[in-house]
């Protein structure tokens, strides 16, 4: 679990450096950066699933597109864009909104119970998360990107369906197949967002393209194809809780990149991301009322 924080963490930080050389100059856009993502990916994992294409018959191939569409190529494109206007380590505290807009999903849309305490965190998660906002611009009268940092938002709203689709469609997939699939299938995307814009051209031109090129290569293969896998492995080997709160950790990494990146993190912005851990917390609170002394057959079940 601390593997997959680092690595997720990191990923903003990653993004970061697709983006921008050293010295602040623009490498890549952010759609090129969001369709270098998804390419790689898919080409990493294109081996991997050679065989899994099988899985796509039935009409089965709608639910691979719907994950590859809302887990892995929109909110690339949005993180990327996103972070050409707002610091790493906000877009990394946000992410953190993924476990809420997956609760009220699952509540509106597939109708799971939740207690008060559930709620309450919802509402404790949503209000920090808008302290965070309201800090990103600092406390002086500084312009606020609240239009930037909520592609960030809808970005985590699109997490928050591919999950629910997974959960509801593809409990005894391989994970790498659902990975994999998910990817290949939207892979077109990238290879016609990088042909319609000047990507060839700013190869040519920047000299720091070749760092901008490994940063983002590692942010494909580490933080999307095996991050995924490592989190769904993680589900298999103990429970969704335990697995569900890698999310706590990751804000934390990524404030902590930013700060040695030098960007400003102010205290509120921190106080608001513990705040925020302390609602998502309280939304994984399963209930204890049910389970036998001793017994972990119910542990992660509620919010399943």
């Amino acid at each position: 679990m601390i593997l997959l924080a680092f690595v997720w963490g990191s990923s903003f930080l990653l993004i970061k450096r697709g983006l921008f050389a050293l010295d602040g100059a623009v490498i890549f856009s952010g759609p090129q950066v969001g369709a270098l993502r998804i390419v790689i990916a898919a080409l990493f994992m294109l081996p991997l699933v050679l065989r899994k294409f099988k899985l796509l018959q039935n009409g089965r191939w709608k639910f691979f597109l719907a994950v590859g569409l809302f887990g892995n190529a929109i909110p690339a494109f949005l993180f990327a864009k996103a972070q050409t206007h707002i610091p790493s380590a906000l877009a990394g505290m946000l992410n953190a909104l993924v476990p809420i807009f997956s609760m009220l999903i699952a509540v509106f849309v597939f109708s799971v119970r939740v207690s008060a305490i559930q709620v309450a965190g919802i509402f404790l998660g949503l209000f920090a998360a808008s302290g965070i906002l309201l800090a990103s611009g600092g406390l002086a009268g500084a312009q606020i990107d609240v239009g930037w940092s909520a592609l960030v938002v809808l970005a985590t709203l699109c997490y928050a369906i591919s999950l629910n689709v997974i959960k509801q469609f593809f409990q005894r997939e391989s994970v790498i197949a659902i990975t994999g699939l998910a990817l290949v299938l939207v892979s077109p995307i990238g290879f016609v967002v990088l042909a319609l814009t000047d990507f060839a051209e700013r190869l040519q031109e920047s000299e720091s393209y070749a760092q901008a090129l490994l940063a983002v290569s590692a942010l494909a293969i580490f933080g999307t194809a095996l991050a995924l896998i490592l989190f769904n492995k993680l589900v298999q080997e103990t429970n969704t809780l335990f697995a569900s709160s890698v999310t706590y950790l990751i804000p934390l990494v990524a404030v902590l990149w930013g700060l040695l990146d030098g960007e400003e993190v102010n205290a509120v912005q921190i106080g608001c991301g513990l705040v925020m851990l302390m609602g998502i917390m309280m939304i994984n609170k399963k209930k204890p009322e049910n389970a036998p002394k001793g017994s972990t057959a119910q542990a992660g079940k509620h919010l399943d």
